[in-house]
């Protein structure tokens, strides 16, 4: 729970309560679309099934390399910015 919590942080004081809803909602969803398919693919083949993981894990770090800002010794209105410049 503390990780939910510490994510609705992140966003800006405006779209907090919409946007960690939404953030909330579709992590609570692909958990359980996860947690309902995983057998069926365990039976299907373990070792599909593991590559199949293992392929999402990948996309996930490439995403977050290419995606994600530094923002060490930046102010939050110095990334604000960064952000809005970025995607005009």
């Amino acid at each position: 729970m503390k990780n939910k919590e510490e994510s609705f942080q992140l966003f800006p004081i405006n779209v907090k309560g919409s946007a960690g809803s939404i953030c909330n909602f579709m992590g609570s969803f692909i958990g359980w679309v996860v947690a309902y398919y995983f057998n069926f693919l365990r039976e299907w083949s373990s070792t599909g099934t593991f590559f199949i993981v293992s392929a999402f894990c990948c996309a996930n770090f490439i995403l977050l390399a290419i995606m994600v800002l530094e923002t060490k010794g930046r102010t939050l209105e110095e990334i604000q910015a960064s952000v809005s410049h970025s995607s005009v």
